[in-house]
């Protein structure tokens, strides 16, 4: 578990919420600390909205529109959010270690929302939601991921 060395930082996060947990541990036995915990808003409203139709090009005919998925847009929202904190962490913070743990939409909207600053301190990205489970297990769980040997 050499990977997860102390002062290795961990976002776990998710389409709601994020961790954001530094190892004070050892690598053999990591021990997280919750330096923050960020929730979503969800959507910002009730929507109840059918999705349109458009005049296609023959006489009387219509096309459906697909309907706009708002959780995944406020999903998205969120983890552009993320981002911007994890920018905030390592400029201001001067964080050099990151491991990044989401699931793999959310991890796709991170990847374009990091700045290169930050991109250059990420030493491994998790494709799994571990935001539900309790620190202890996420550190295991990291160091399992991470250094499998």
């Amino acid at each position: 578990m050499a990977l997860l060395a102390k002062g290795i930082w961990i976002i776990a996060a998710g389409g709601e919420r994020a961790l954001f947990l530094e190892n004070i541990g050892t690598p053999d036995k990591p021990k997280l600390s919750l330096h923050e915990r960020a929730e979503s808003d969800g959507t910002d409203m009730e929507l109840a909205d059918r999705p349109g139709r458009m005049q296609d090009t023959g006489k009387q005919q219509l096309s459906a529109m697909e309907m706009t998925d708002h959780d995944q847009l406020a999903r998205d929202r969120f983890a552009a959010q993320v981002a911007a904190k994890i920018n905030k962490l390592v400029t201001k913070k001067g964080i050099g270690r990151l491991i990044v743990v989401a699931p793999p939409h959310t991890l796709s909207v991170l990847r374009s929302e990091i700045s290169d600053a930050a991109r250059k301190t990420i030493m491994a990205e998790i494709d799994k939601d571990l935001t539900h489970h309790p620190l202890e297990k996420i550190g295991a769980l990291v160091a399992a991921d991470i250094d499998p040997l």
